[in-house]
């Protein structure tokens, strides 16, 4: 669990690296007011991965899938760096919907190792500090971005994007040969249910809900970013200063969600009952959505970004990944 952690640190930090200092790039190229058409682009590439993972998944299984996973997402960025360096727009666009993509992809294989490796006793104690560790990474990532996006320049942060996940990928073998690698059942050998496995949300009913939970949550989290990301288009016209910005927004998500997991989750999770956490929390948010409303300012969007980033970062995260660990292989 600590290998994992720590190996989800490099990614999310690598990550954090390329959310602001992309999000950036493509407005000083394109404008925020552009931002929405790259997003609708980004649900075809994920199908895409998605796709291309399950093929992968039932051919090499699941450790040599996040680390072939990985290898791509790093050479990947290394091509984006490479296209930004000689100024070709394009580059940016496509970097910014593979940005919004890889990371989801990859962080629901190292959600579906510990979901295969913890049961629901020790993952009421676990998922906060494994959450909490990880949150290291993109706190340091968006310090580092505020002291030094306008002195090295934004574009150097998407190389080290890249590089961020060759220790990720070291890290998470580790943690592989430690815990031992998830196994499917005989039944689910060999990809039977096809590589998109569609078949699992009808039969387990609890993955339509999560999937319905996630979709109105990023409903709401896309709204309130691309909110953000108009107004500080406005009040922050220079790229690199707006990259740290960014940076030291993050940060203090992360920060937020860094105590959140190590005091608030394992309390929560042993204190109150899921069904009440998993209303609660929605419940929350639409009060800051209603605070935008009535105070449509940037200090107004940040917070509620803030907030409702915070929260899923640590508590909610924690509580939905519960749900997972009675499923089969196939499900998680």
């Amino acid at each position: 669990m600590a290998c994992i952690s720590l190996s989800a640190a490099c990614l999310v930090g690598g990550y954090e690296f390329a959310r602001s200092t992309v999000a950036s790039l493509f407005i000083e190229a394109f404008g925020a007011g552009s931002m929405p058409y790259a997003m609708t682009t980004v649900p075809v590439l994920m199908a895409a991965l998605i796709y291309i993972y399950g093929r992968v998944l039932t051919r090499l299984g699941s450790l040599w899938t996040l680390q072939v996973s990985l290898g791509f997402s790093a050479a990947a960025f290394l091509a984006a760096y490479l296209g930004l360096r000689t100024g070709w727009k394009p580059a940016v666009a496509a970097l910014y919907v593979f940005t919004e993509a890889y990371i989801v992809i990859l962080v629901e294989q190292f959600w579906s190792f510990i979901n295969s490796s913890l049961d629901q006793s020790r993952a009421k104690a676990f998922n906060g500090p494994i959450l909490g560790g990880a949150s290291l990474g993109p706190i340091l990532a968006g310090l580092a971005l505020n002291r030094f996006a306008a002195r090295l320049g934004s574009e150097q942060f998407v190389l080290l994007s890249g590089l961020a996940l060759v220790p990720a990928a070291f890290l998470a073998y580790a943690a592989y040969r430690l815990a031992g690698e998830p196994q499917p059942s005989a039944e689910e050998r060999g990809g039977a249910t096809g590589p998109l496995r569609l078949r699992l949300i009808l039969d387990h009913k609890v993955l339509l809900f999560l999937a319905a939970v996630v979709a109105c949550s990023q409903f709401f989290a896309t709204a309130t970013n691309l909110r953000l990301y108009e107004l500080l288009e406005a009040a922050v016209p220079n790229k690199d200063a707006r990259s740290a910005y960014l940076g030291t927004f993050w940060a203090m998500v992360n920060g937020l969600a860094f105590l959140m997991q190590f005091v608030a989750t394992p309390l929560v999770l042993r204190r109150l009952p899921l069904a009440m956490i998993l209303v609660g929390i929605p419940l929350l948010h639409t009060l800051t959505a209603g605070l935008m409303l009535v105070h449509p300012g940037l200090s107004v969007a940040a917070a509620a970004l803030l907030i409702f980033k915070g929260i899923d970062y640590s508590v909610f995260r924690a509580s939905k990944e519960l749900l997972y660990i009675p499923l089969p292989f196939d499900a998680r």
